[in-house]
């Protein structure tokens, strides 16, 4: 059982510039010097499905870390249009709210990415100079999901400028983008603490692509399934769990 803290925790709006768009979040904080980024997923946004990220986010913050959930370009009241996104813009959005925090004098940041979140934090965990990485159902890798989710891609991707996908936009340029980064590399060449997590009940390319990432991550690196536990977590039982274990963790390695 996580012992909480008992620190005075605010909640407060806040926006910062990214690639000259604002990008809006919310900051929990315990006036601490030490902060948790939080990265949603594809079609996500701050909240994540089920308020997962703001649960997470505040536990967080009872447990000491300051921590900073904000939505990508294009994505729920940041500047932009979802079609417009590319895992770049993600990537650089990450960026600068490490250079955010920097300025609001935090000292370390750990990143904790869902889904697409996931892949994106290990994208720049290195060049964020991040001190711990938490991944939660990371996107294991870009071709073969885009493979997974839609049906005759390459025709798509060569007949098609812009796909509807489930009511979301995506263009040809999202595709193109997205395969030319290389998620198990990149995961292999990071040498800070890690913990990636995955619901046993996901979908089997994530579940697969959790048992790759323990063949080839570098340690330290810790490894959580949850049994019955889907995509986002989406039972109350399994969100707890996934909180719960991750504040443990992030008290003992970051």
């Amino acid at each position: 059982m996580v012992k909480r803290v008992n620190k005075q925790v605010s909640e407060s709006p806040i926006t910062f510039v990214s690639d000259g768009y604002q990008i809006v979040g919310v900051l929990h904080s315990s006036g601490q010097k030490k902060i948790v980024i939080l990265c949603h997923g594809f079609t996500g946004n701050k909240c994540e499905n089920r308020r997962l990220f703001v649960e997470a986010a505040r536990e967080i913050a009872r447990q000491g870390y300051d921590a900073l959930r904000f939505d990508f370009y294009g994505s729920g009241d940041s500047a932009g249009e979802f079609a417009d996104t590319l895992v770049s813009h993600n990537i650089q959005n990450v960026k600068d709210a490490v250079a955010w925090c920097k300025e609001k004098g935090y000292e370390q940041w750990a990143l904790l990415g869902l889904s697409m979140g996931g892949a994106t934090a290990i994208l720049c965990a290195n060049d964020v100079e991040a001190s711990a990485l938490v991944t939660w159902s990371a996107v294991p890798d870009m071709k073969l999901l885009f493979e997974h989710y839609v049906e005759d891609l390459q025709n798509k991707v060569q007949h098609v400028e812009i796909y509807d996908h489930d009511g979301w936009l995506i263009k040809r340029a999202f595709w193109e983008d997205a395969i030319g980064y290389d998620i198990a590399d990149a995961l292999g060449r990071i040498r800070i603490p890690k913990m990636i997590v995955q619901g046993t009940e996901d979908s089997p390319l994530f579940v697969h692509g959790f048992h790759e990432f323990q063949k080839i991550v570098y340690p330290p690196a810790d490894f959580m399934e949850i049994p019955g536990g889907g995509h986002t977590f989406q039972k109350p039982s399994h969100r707890r769990q996934v909180i719960r274990q991750t504040a443990i963790w992030l008290k003992r390695h970051f």
